[in-house]
């Protein structure tokens, strides 16, 4: 039978691919045009250089994480910001099960996203544009596996939009971790994004389901689960705040290996709607007018919940979390020895 061999979840904030510099530069615009609450604390461009070293110590301690565990085949557990899917057809959940995929490392543009400024195309070179292997065969498995088990599982053999590539919560966290993109990857898609999304109870059930499937597994396989994206952001929100009792709840529940927690925390938390506005209904749902559970940024915390599901109950290591106020973003590295 196959077995787990590294379960790590990281954020994939643009801000983690820029510099202190464009931090301090992206905030002063943000602010200016109201995307930023005055309640949201200021730090200096010196603060701002001693948090970025502290993610990218943190990148290397999860990298080294992964090198170390050996695996054959990495899952990732992502979301879809419409760079593959449209409200045509918007999967609840979705793994991909083709011989590789492509897309940009970083996004298909360059600098970080503000309002009111444009930004460059990045060229499809091999500094920006990356192909990585599949997993056709594990990826089949677990599709039919966790139907089987309960949990309707979309599926693509092919991406729907190959030019635009992969969506960026599968390409961006290998920058640091997997810089070669070598090991063979299944993207599985989690809508975290646009209401209504899975909720944190259907996550935790799913991350247990994921684990048995994979333990058995025919083979000897080395599995490594990486769950992408969070924690609280809501980007391009105005008056965006950063709900830091949210993020340690989320972190408490990785220390202490409870997804359960994790998972009733999250569904606990609901965004706040006024039902006579358009802009808040379309930004509470993603554009759908369907509200749910915390979507944006931040819904991409069903990851985690997922991930520390598939350790199965035993505590995780929390290496940093650094509160980014330039964004803002609550930045968080964990792992798991198994």
């Amino acid at each position: 039978m196959s077995k787990i061999c590294s379960v790590i979840c990281t954020s994939h904030s643009p801000y983690l691919f820029a510099t202190p510099e464009e931090w301090t530069e992206a905030r002063e615009i943000r602010a200016r045009h109201g995307g930023i609450s005055s309640d949201v604390p200021v730090d200096s461009l010196a603060e701002n250089q001693e948090k970025h070293a502290r993610c990218m110590s943190a990148m290397e301690v999860l990298r080294g994480k992964l090198a170390a565990a050996k695996p054959d085949v990495i899952i990732i557990l992502g979301d879809d910001q419409s760079e593959q899917f449209t409200f045509s057809n918007y999967p609840a959940l979705e793994i991909f099960a083709g011989e590789s995929f492509s897309g940009f490392k970083i996004s298909g543009k360059f600098g970080l996203p503000v309002p009111k400024r444009d930004r460059a195309d990045r060229p499809k070179t091999p500094e920006h544009w990356v192909t990585t292997p599949g997993h056709p065969a594990v990826a089949k498995y677990l599709i039919t596996r966790l139907i089987e088990d309960g949990f309707d599982i979309a599926f693509s053999l092919s991406l729907p939009r190959p030019d635009e590539g992969i969506g960026h919560a599968f390409t961006r966290p290998y920058v640091h971790l997997l810089p070669d993109y070598d090991i063979p990857t299944v993207p599985f898609f989690v809508n975290c994004y646009y209401g209504p999304q899975p909720t944190g109870r259907r996550c935790e059930a799913l991350g247990h389901a994921l684990r048995k499937a994979i333990e058995d597994m025919p083979g000897d396989l080395r599995v490594a689960v990486l769950g992408s994206g969070g924690l609280w952001h809501t980007p391009m929100a105005p008056l965006s705040i950063l709900d830091d009792e949210f993020d340690q709840a989320m972190l408490d529940g990785v220390r202490r290996g409870n997804a359960k927690d994790m998972a009733a925390y999250f569904d606990s938390r609901r965004p706040v709607v006024d039902p006579d506005d358009p802009k808040s209904l379309n930004l509470a749902s993603g554009g759908t007018q369907m509200v749910l559970g915390l979507g944006g940024g931040t819904g991409e915390t069903r990851n985690w919940i997922i991930a520390t599901a598939v350790a199965n109950g035993l505590p995780g290591t929390v290496v940093d979390y650094v509160p980014v106020y330039a964004s803002p973003v609550g930045l968080g590295f964990a792992y798991w020895n198994l």
